[in-house]
């Protein structure tokens, strides 16, 4: 076993995981560092800073690597050459077209804590992000240049989630080069001739005063000659790094599997990106159980980060072991001391080893995105699904072991739309107490099919929200006395007003539940739902999604590196500028101008704002209408704003505005057929 590695062993233990005696052990989190750490990781190797040592157990002639996924990674990511085109390398955790490392080697401006300007271009984001704050995207005029250059590429004619990262670049720089030629040469020629052979001829940045390749080598190697030679040296220096290492021993896996308070995996990561308990619950198992590489792999699912399949599926077999009861979230003790029952244990290995568990977890998801679902138009994006799952894991939790104990029973196209409308139902209105339903529920066959009344308020505290007929809604908006309220900014603007429409929805809380309701309990029950349909932006994803799955089609968020936001904007349609830090601006403006109602996701190609104060008015083609989900009860509204609303006249706004929130709602409404699991 050595003692030190160098950077490129590190670095080869991807770049050659064929020959390498270094593995990851299938049951490990992803990789979860964003670009700014991998960024400043390079940053503090080019300054000399430590970053710690590496951490294996040892199994036969294989190191598995304990602690260091992200450094490792990150350090492959800098050796890393995405213009070789025989080399099929494939990262640990990372899917799809790889991240690429860059440094500027004459930055304009650095970010307050960097000595070198590293840069990494995304899958996402294959721009990169901002040079001063490399935590944030580049502005919209920064990236639609970007995209101009790259689309120059005669393979890049598709949404740019599918470029090849061998054809892109960071834009928010000067003089970038791909790391990697630094490091894979041994003379400043040698990198020169890599530019020249690589490069793509559209290359040009933001601030770096040169059109094209051809420019940029001529800079390169003339008034940039200095500058070259001196990041080429700092580069060679960093090539002699060493990092430690160190093994466990077997006894101290052993005393680890002994004890009731477990404190290694603890430790050990308490530096870096915190580990929730199902990581740890991952490091203690891999770690005490060698051989769990093979009892993991074989799920090999997309949706559902490996630690939460091995957290959901001890869940599934304390529950069948403990005759259905519900179990609670295994901490890393509790973990501990079941792994250690041999009833546990066997019937963990023998669902996952029989393939059962794959197929439950596939067939849930399918479930879910009603892809072949004949009662449902589309399909719900997979980035929904991926949000039901990691936000909402009790419910999964329950959905799937409902699925594993009625695996016999078939479910019709009716039955699965139920499933899916209830799951986001409780998922998107605050559903609470599911040990409660799980106890009450979890062995009830017919528990889709049964109206949600029951559940809406459950008892008085628990279950989901109260929700409301979309025309119902409709109409409370559309009167004029309510209109006047907002206009007025009356201080009561969010509660339920008793009269009119107002006093046919406490009518309908009512015919609902089957009892009386006093009007502060009606007013909560209203404030409390408008929250909800004004700010949750799954419904504008899930009132977009045919638009949202054929232009990001390629996009899935698990398999990427975890960048800062998701590949599509989240434009105003009244713009921003017109609102915030405005004087004379009307209230009721600003409480509305942020909600689902002004917002829709729009990609780079599409964005319309080459300023951002862009008005309405201007979304006038039908096309684009109608992929932002513009209908024409709200276009009516819309088309009549060509400025800045600088009085109190915000009839158009607040008109646009709540019936596109409403008809964002009542896509959710109708398409899952929710009427149907509310009787009156």
């Amino acid at each position: 076993m050595k003692d030190f590695f160098t950077l490129q062993e590190i670095a080869d233990w991807q770049l050659h995981n064929d020959k390498s005696q270094v593995e990851l052990p299938s049951i490990q989190r992803g990789f979860v560092w964003k670009p700014k750490q991998v960024e400043d990781l390079w940053d503090s190797l080019l300054r000399g800073f430590p970053i710690g040592s590496f951490l294996f157990s040892k199994s036969g002639d294989k190191l598995y690597l304990m602690d260091g996924q992200q450094r490792s990674t990150s350090i492959f990511l800098g050796h890393f050459n995405p213009y070789n085109q025989i080399d099929a390398t494939e990262a640990w955790s990372i899917k799809g077209e790889l991240p690429v490392l860059w440094i500027d080697i004459k930055p304009e401006v650095l970010s307050n804590s960097s000595k070198y300007l590293f840069r990494l271009t995304t899958r996402s984001h294959p721009w990169g992000y901002q040079a001063s704050n490399n935590d944030s995207k580049l502005i919209v005029s920064d990236r639609r240049k970007a995209l101009e250059l790259f689309k120059q590429h005669s393979k890049n004619d598709d949404g740019y989630t599918s470029f090849k990262n061998s054809t892109t670049f960071p834009f928010d720089c000067s003089f970038p080069l791909p790391l990697c030629f630094f490091i894979e040469s041994d003379s400043i020629e040698s990198v020169i001739a890599k530019c020249e052979l690589h490069l793509p001829e559209y290359f040009s940045t933001k601030r770096g005063g040169f059109n094209n390749k051809s420019e940029f080598i001529n800079t390169l190697k003339t008034n940039l000659s200095a500058e070259l030679n001196n990041i080429f040296l700092d580069i060679e220096q960093v090539k002699k790094t060493i990092i430690k290492s160190n093994v466990i021993q077997d006894r101290v896996l052993n005393e680890e599997n002994e004890s009731e308070n477990p404190t290694l995996f603890v430790r050990i990561n308490s530096a870096g990106t915190t580990l929730t308990g199902d990581d740890l619950i991952y490091s203690i198992y891999k770690a005490t159980f060698p051989d769990s590489k093979n009892l993991i792999e074989n799920v090999g699912l997309n949706f559902i980060s490996p630690t939460q399949v091995l957290s959901l599926v001890s869940r599934i077999v304390s529950s069948e072991l403990d005759n259905k009861n519900y179990t609670k979230k295994l901490n890393v003790r509790d973990f501990q001391r079941k792994i250690k029952n041999d009833a546990f244990k066997n019937l963990l290995k023998d669902l996952i080893q029989s393939r059962e568990i794959e197929k439950l977890f596939n067939k849930s998801i399918s479930i879910l995105s009603c892809k072949d679902n004949q009662q449902f138009k589309g399909e719900i994006p997979p980035i929904i699904i991926k949000q039901f799952i990691k936000r909402n894991q009790e419910l999964y939790l329950f959905f799937l072991y409902w699925l594993h104990t009625n695996s016999e029973n078939q479910m019709d196209d009716i039955l699965q739309l139920k499933i899916v409308s209830k799951l986001l139902c409780f998922s998107w209105f605050g559903f609470d107490n599911l040990p409660r339903l799980w106890s009450e529920n979890i062995s009830n066959k017919n528990f889709w099919n049964e109206p949600l009344n029951n559940l809406i308020w459950w008892d008085g505290s628990d279950g989901i929200h109260f929700i409301l007929p979309p025309d119902l809604l409709r109409k409370y908006y559309q009167q004029e006395e309510i209109i006047n309220i907002f206009r007025t900014n009356n201080e009561h603007k969010w509660g339920l007003n008793p009269n009119g429409v107002g006093e046919q929805i406490t009518s309908y809380y009512k015919s609902v539940k089957k009892e009386e309701f006093e009007m502060t309990k009606a007013n909560e029950f209203f404030w409390s739902f408008i929250g909800k349909i004004q700010y949750n932006k799954q419904m504008i994803l899930f009132a977009q999604r045919d638009y949202i799955n054929s232009t990001f089609k390629d996009f899935n968020q698990l398999d990427e590196i975890e960048d800062t936001n998701v590949p599509w904007d989240w434009d105003h349609i009244y713009p921003s500028e017109w609102v915030y830090r405005k004087v004379y601006c009307n209230q009721s403006i600003k409480d509305w101008n942020n909600t689902n109602g002004n917002f829709r996701a729009i990609s780079l190609e599409h964005n319309r704002s080459r300023s951002n104060q862009q008005s309405p008015k201007d979304i006038s083609d039908l096309k684009e209408r109608e992929y932002s989900f513009i209908k024409d009860n709200d276009w009516t509204f819309w088309k009549n704003i060509d400025n800045r609303i600088w009085d109190d006249k915000i009839d158009n706004h607040f008109k646009a505005i709540t019936n596109r929130t409403i008809n964002i709602y009542e896509c959710f409404w109708n398409d899952l057929k929710m009427n149907e699991l509310i009787k009156q």
